[in-house]
């Protein structure tokens, strides 16, 4: 399965970002960051890639000063 882990410089701009996707109508996990992608915030959220709409995604995000780096993940 493809996922999207979006990772972030710190714990407020993840809760932040919970906060936002949610009153977007994102659908996503809260998960450990896997050590492999980055070692900067202990916390990422994970998204289904197929059904996330990724540029909205991005849109939302960015214009809230939310920074952060999407990778792709197979789980």
């Amino acid at each position: 399965m493809r996922n999207k882990v979006l990772t972030f410089q710190s714990t407020h701009h993840v809760l932040k970002a919970e906060k936002i996707l949610i009153e977007a109508g994102f659908k996503f996990d809260i998960i450990p960051t896997p050590k492999n992608i980055s070692s900067d915030c202990g916390m990422s959220i994970r998204l289904d890639s197929e059904s996330s709409d990724m540029s909205f995604l991005s849109d939302v995000l960015t214009y809230n000063n939310i920074i952060f780096q999407i990778y792709d993940y197979k789980i």
